[in-house]
């Protein structure tokens, strides 16, 4: 971005920039006959051509108030508009138009002021991109690759609002790999370009869907991959996990159970996925085997671990962890199953009410939701209520958690235990702090023992493990 520059001829400007040159009008002169490919190094005939109309509106102006006896109202140039929308995009910054020069300063604070060669990437992007629009010839069709170069994401939404509003008149096509750009485009068109065979476009208009985010059937739609949909967030280390051990899937986190179930389900339903392979991957939890393959009809996939922090604590991970710290692997190996076994007897009777507590949800869940009528109601909850044996689901339940344990059968402890802290009290039995278990087998995953990674915990990935190369 240059300093200053130097005005000229209005249409001479014009024909510069939007040809690339101001006596040619070959269309591709701007792009060297390659409009695809071509870099564009055009912001000094940027300059020129806003300076130029500026020039140009401000000498009819000058003309206009001459000629007249009452004050005529000064024109908005596009220069003005550059301006006011600039300063709305960054409100902690002001832009000093001058003669032929533009500055910038800390708004409020002329002694903080710079030249614009001095801008940041961003402050630059967005004069530039905003110039270009408002100088395009009337009922354009303006196209802007990647419209998220240099721009924080906050910025990039209100950035391209501001710009349709100043240009009504243009059709607007943006070309992004942006997720959450694409989806904060209410009511645009969306087109999903599938593949280029370098002489044909496959395209497909995306349309929405009742029930499922933009944002998740846009980034759905982009992947090349088989989608995994698992419980979690972006940023915790068992989706960390996944995606190495899962690397020739696309992972996508959704909180929840229920939501990974939702998503699974509304995305397989979907016409325009009917090409993709889409599955969840879920924790065991209380699950029932009926449950198990109940979901699993949906595509919907259980862990052999009770959670998924289980998996950092099979006995072939900490083989390889002990291994990889240098320690006496079979000593740590019956210190972690010790203590583990010790921790679950302590809070046995709370590990059994829990499996009750989630059976007796899910059979509440059962309710004949044809039943009409206070009489049908009433009868329909009285025979959901008298099938709901409390001591024999306790007695069931604690007779599995002590077979269990009468067999210091640590894989079947995994399967049944429930508490996230267990990677913690293990690790501590392996001489590490609080979270370092579970990030060094993230960085494990991460390096040439990758393989010995995923062969470790691929028996725990219960029936999907048959998907997994």
């Amino acid at each position: 971005m240059p300093d200053t520059t130097t005005p000229m001829s209005i249409d001479l400007a014009e024909r510069n920039l939007v040809f690339g040159h101001p006596t040619d009008s070959n269309k591709y002169y701007r792009w060297q006959n390659k409009p695809a490919t071509a870099f564009l190094n055009d912001f000094e005939k940027l300059m020129i051509f806003l300076f130029s109309d500026e020039t140009e509106e401000n000498a009819k102006y000058k003309v206009a108030q001459r000629q007249s006896s009452t004050r005529v109202e000064p024109p908005l140039t596009r220069m003005d508009k550059l301006k006011h929308a600039w300063e709305r995009i960054l409100p902690h910054r002001e832009l000093v138009i001058g003669g032929l020069r533009i500055q910038t300063q800390v708004r409020g604070d002329a002694s903080k002021i710079y030249n614009s060669s001095e801008m940041s990437d961003g402050e630059r992007v967005i004069f530039y991109l905003i110039g270009q629009c408002i100088s395009a010839p009337k009922d354009s069709i303006v196209i802007i690759d990647e419209p998220e170069l240099h721009l924080h994401k906050s910025v990039q939404t209100p950035l391209w609002a501001e710009v349709e509003k100043l240009r009504p008149d243009c059709l607007f096509v943006y070309l992004t790999h942006d997720v959450d750009f694409t989806a904060a485009q209410e009511g645009a068109q969306r087109v999903w370009l599938k593949s280029f065979d370098g002489t044909c476009w496959d395209w497909e208009l995306i349309e929405d869907e009742d029930g499922l985010p933009g944002d998740l059937l846009i980034e759905v739609l982009g992947s090349r991959k088989p989608v995994v949909f698992v419980e979690g967030v972006n940023g915790s280390h068992d989706i960390a996990l996944y995606r190495e051990i899962l690397a020739e899937f696309l992972i996508i986190p959704r909180g929840s159970c229920e939501q990974v179930i939702q998503a699974v389900r509304a995305l397989r339903s979907n016409s325009q996925l009917h090409h993709l392979q889409v599955y969840g991957l879920i924790d065991r939890d209380r699950r029932t085997p009926s449950e198990i393959a109940a979901l699993q009809t949906d595509n919907i996939f259980t862990l052999d671990v009770a959670e998924v922090e289980n998996l950092f604590c099979t006995e072939e991970v900490l083989v390889l962890v002990s291994n990889r710290l240098a320690r006496d692997v079979k000593t740590d190996f019956n210190q972690s199953v010790t203590h583990v076994f010790k921790q679950l007897k302590a809070e046995l009777d709370t590990q059994v009410s829990l499996r009750v507590v989630a059976e007796v949800k899910f059979k509440l869940n059962c309710f004949d939701a044809s039943a009409r009528g206070v009489s049908g109601l009433t009868t329909a909850l009285q025979n959901l209520t008298q099938g709901i044996d409390i001591s024999a689901l306790y007695a069931q339940f604690n007779e599995e958690f002590q077979t269990v344990i009468d067999a210091s059968d640590y894989r079947g402890l995994l399967r049944l235990y429930n508490r996230k802290s267990l990677p913690n009290q293990i690790g501590n039995a392996l001489g590490l702090k609080p979270g370092e278990l579970v990030e060094l087998v993230v960085r494990l995953a991460r390096t040439n023992e990758r393989n010995a990674v995923v062969a470790a915990i691929k028996p725990y990935l219960g029936t999907f493990a048959t998907l997994v190369a």
